[in-house]
């Protein structure tokens, strides 16, 4: 019997309290909007500036209680045959795994720093605290897919 060694492994979100490139990308995009709002509503910059100010500041807030509140953890191992995922919510916990050679696709995106794999019909999703470790999954990935 071979044992399969553990190639990477890796814990999402690093940090307590996160915000992922795509909230912040889209949290900017409202700010914006309604900050455009504002000014043609109020024809003043400062209470424009007022309600983007407070929209942030909302939804931060609301974010870090629902992160404190939900304590979501994604844990992701890869060995040189398989990737086993497991999700811990405060109530909950699932565990995955995947056999590489079983992945028909997978697409990752370095700006965002997440992605997905497609195995058996299934879908996964994957998500990534910087680009060193998508770097090194997909490398580990792509040799295990070969076998």
């Amino acid at each position: 019997m071979v044992v399969a060694k553990n190639l990477h492994e890796w814990v999402f979100p690093e940090k307590e309290f996160f915000f992922m490139k795509i909230e912040l990308v889209t949290i900017a995009v409202l700010t914006l909007l309604i900050f455009f709002m504002g000014l043609t509503e109020t024809e003043s910059w400062v209470y424009a500036l007022v309600f983007a100010l407070i929209f942030v500041v909302v939804y931060a807030t609301i974010s870090f209680f629902i992160q404190k509140a939900r304590l979501a953890k994604d844990i992701y191992k890869i060995t040189d045959t398989h990737l086993h995922i497991t999700r811990k919510t405060r109530r909950k916990e699932k565990t995955n795994k995947i056999p590489l050679k079983d992945v028909t696709k997978h697409k990752l995106d370095r700006f965002f720093l997440g992605g997905y794999l497609l195995a058996r019909g299934k879908k996964h999703v994957l998500f990534f605290n910087n680009i060193a470790e998508l770097d090194k999954f997909e490398k580990t990935l792509k040799k295990g897919m070969k076998k």
